[in-house]
């Protein structure tokens, strides 16, 4: 099955895509991706609105003029995610005769041709052939083996957002709770700058730092497998999916709030109901368990398998 991949700048859809990619048929990671504006010439996000309320024929009209290489392309399936990959998805799809699939919740009209629609969200209208699943896809895999090579700490923040509004007075704590313990730091694109800037601050003898945006995919799954107990802000939804997806128990850090409710909160109250994270207060560490949990990695496995099953039934 040779299989490609319509993505955007966000992360968090292209992991998602490379997850699901490697569930159906191991690929080559960056073999096949076709990237907006960079693979596949796309329109600034004003003018797709204003293309869409006319229809979406139109804009698939014009994406087609501005890619006439695409239809030199040949798929069997196309994966997507992110809104603004959909129309640029389908436009592949159609060209190449493959199947299409996105993952997250549908916002067009034309979603409802697609082959299937991956979602973590029950109450999706019959019109779209949802195929659930409890666990989103990430390009992590289970591991094969368990990796620990210290007791020491990991730790990824994330930053405002999911329903979570943090103050400086958050960040103090944290950097404070964590002071004593041998602690890996892994900040993320959402994370601010003064809070980063804080912790190294405000840093132990014991601390180190990965910045994200300079670590490689193998080096944060290093840290991730090398690390014995591993902790998450609250506010960040795919770091604990990454986390779970590896086959490793979370612990969930609440700093504040939620002000809010929003789906990522139903997400991860099933994830903890099923035994793969708790939920801690900063005042709550001394709680926390080892990432080690076969129940986690057997879910995960079952999930994938369940998922795997779903999709190729349905295309």
């Amino acid at each position: 099955m040779k299989i490609a991949i319509v993505a955007d700048k966000k992360s968090g859809h292209l992991s998602q895509c490379l997850g699901l990619r490697n569930i159906l048929h191991s690929q080559d990671q960056k073999k096949d991706l076709f990237f907006l504006n960079q693979d596949i010439i796309s329109f600034p996000g004003f003018l797709e609105r204003t293309f869409v309320i006319f229809g979406e024929k139109i804009y698939l009209f014009f994406l087609k003029l501005l890619n006439p290489s695409l239809v030199e392309q040949n798929f069997d399936l196309i994966i997507c995610s992110g809104s603004r990959t959909a129309i640029p998805g389908y436009l592949l799809a159609k060209s190449s005769n493959a199947k299409i699939i996105y993952i997250g919740t549908p916002k067009f009209r034309i979603m409802k041709k697609f082959d299937g629609i991956v979602s973590t969200k029950k109450d999706l209208s019959d019109v779209f052939k949802v195929i659930p699943t409890v666990l989103p896809p990430t390009k992590f895999v289970p591991y094969s083996d368990s990796q620990i090579s210290s007791a020491n700490t990991l730790v990824l923040i994330g930053g405002d957002g999911s329903g979570y509004d943090y103050g400086e007075k958050d960040w103090y704590r944290l950097a404070y709770e964590f002071n004593s313990i041998e602690t890996t730091f892994i900040n993320s694109r959402r994370t601010p700058k003064y809070a980063w800037e804080n912790l190294k601050d405000n840093k132990g003898n014991k601390h180190q730092f990965l910045d994200l945006e300079k670590t490689s995919f193998e080096a944060l799954q290093d840290a991730i497998d090398s690390h014995g107990n591993i902790f998450v802000t609250a506010d960040s939804t795919s770091m604990i999916v990454e986390i779970i997806t590896r086959g490793y128990f979370v612990n969930v850090i609440e700093l504040r709030g939620p002000i809010k409710r929003e789906h990522h909160h139903e997400i991860i109250e099933s994830f903890e109901k099923k035994g793969l994270l708790k939920t801690l207060k900063l005042s709550e560490l001394n709680l926390a368990e080892s990432k080690i949990n076969d129940q986690v990695r057997n879910f995960v496995l079952e999930e994938r398998a369940s998922l795997k099953r779903q999709i190729l039934e349905l295309i």
